[in-house]
């Protein structure tokens, strides 16, 4: 934990810190303020883009105006208004085949493919979805190879009993 050292701090008669107040984060309103400024300036420097930048500023007005329409309860969350693709959902972990494979007798194949898909399920939940499809296609992959090299073993085993 970081303590700032910067900030000026008041002590009351028992020489304890006193709160902070919203006053004293000026310096950050300044300085949006500034940069708010250089990109006005900066966009109307040049005619020929003017327009775009009109143009521009009302297309993230009507977005904003949408965004905020559909979402009444979280103003502060901005998401597109658009439908979500099919590379936006959650993919799956396949853990359910990773424990079908555990039935099968190639021990080290299935304890990895329910690893990795311990881990996509994990990675789902930290919401980095390219890394889940990542391992939960290896999952699977491992899954099918444990399972086929099982049944392989079970037909071997029983083809030589008899």
């Amino acid at each position: 934990m970081a303590i700032n050292t910067d900030a000026p701090h008041a002590t009351d008669a028992l020489g304890e810190r006193a709160a902070l107040q919203s006053t004293d984060f000026g310096d950050t309103q300044k300085l949006l303020d500034i940069s708010d400024k250089e990109l006005k300036r900066e966009l109307n420097h040049s005619n020929s883009d003017t327009h775009l930048a009109k143009s521009l500023e009302a297309e993230q007005n009507e977005q904003t105006v949408v965004n905020v329409a559909t979402e009444p309860g979280s103003p502060s969350r901005v998401s597109p208004a658009s439908s979500p693709t099919p590379a936006d959902r959650e993919p799956c972990s396949f853990m359910w085949v990773a424990v079908i494979s555990c039935f099968c007798p190639a021990v080290p194949i299935n304890l990895f493919a329910l690893y990795f898909a311990h881990m996509a399920r994990s990675m789902i939940q930290a919401k980095d979805y390219d890394g889940a499809r990542r391992l939960g296609r290896l999952a699977l992959l491992l899954s099918i190879v444990s399972i086929v090299v099982g049944l392989a073993i079970i037909l071997y085993l029983l083809m030589t009993e008899t």
